[in-house]
Order: C-alpha cells, then sequence, then structure tokens
C-alpha cells in the first residue's frame, strides 16, 4: 500500500455493512467519487456550501457538501491550514442532510 492510497480509495468507494462487520462496495460513492476534484478546487460554485467546523472534540473538519446532488467531501483541518481527506459519501438520509444543515449554520 503507497502511503495509505489504497486504504484511503476503498473508504471512498465503500460503505460499512453492519450486520457483516465489513465494508462493501457502494455504487453511489463510487459513481461520485470524480466530483471530489472539482468541488475541491471550486468551493466557490454556487449550487456548493463549504465551510469549517468545530466538532467539539478539539478538530476542526472542512466540509464541502453539493446539496442538491446529495454528495458531501470532508476534510480534517490542521492548525497550519493543511487539510486531509477524510470521507466523502452520498447522503442517503434526510436525517444526514438535517445534520449536515445544522452543522452548516454552525460553521466557524
Amino acid at each position: 500500500m503507497e502511503d495509505g492510497k489504497e486504504k484511503i480509495f476503498w473508504h471512498l468507494t465503500s460503505r460499512e455493512d453492519k450486520e457483516a462487520g465489513d465494508r462493501l462496495p457502494d455504487l453511489r460513492r463510487s459513481e461520485r467519487l470524480p466530483w471530489v476534484r472539482p468541488m475541491l478546487d471550486q468551493p466557490e460554485k454556487p449550487e456548493i456550501l463549504a465551510w469549517d467546523h468545530d466538532e467539539g472534540d478539539g478538530t476542526v473538519k472542512t466540509y464541502v457538501w453539493l446539496e442538491n446532488d446529495d454528495f458531501v467531501v470532508i476534510m480534517k483541518k490542521y492548525p497550519d491550514g493543511r487539510r486531509r481527506l477524510v470521507t466523502s459519501f452520498w447522503v442517503e438520509y434526510g436525517n444526514t442532510k438535517r445534520k449536515l444543515r445544522k452543522k452548516y449554520e454552525r460553521r466557524i
């Protein structure tokens, strides 16, 4: 595994199956993977919501949400301003959308 790239790729293209106790391929995540770079390169686009949020555990995460297409990218923000990709996923459930909206309203 080269610098963990294989691990993050698997994380970005699969989802946890709690019953199986494993990660399984997720077509919705996979088909949206090419969206990540353009979203990160153009967060000022009107259809993209991008913000930093204090997670309460001392970490700050950057959210980049394509709300109308139900897709979010989440990165950890370091004190020096660098960011590391944590995850991206298809926002499948209304409850997840509500949580994201609440985090957006509490952005820093």
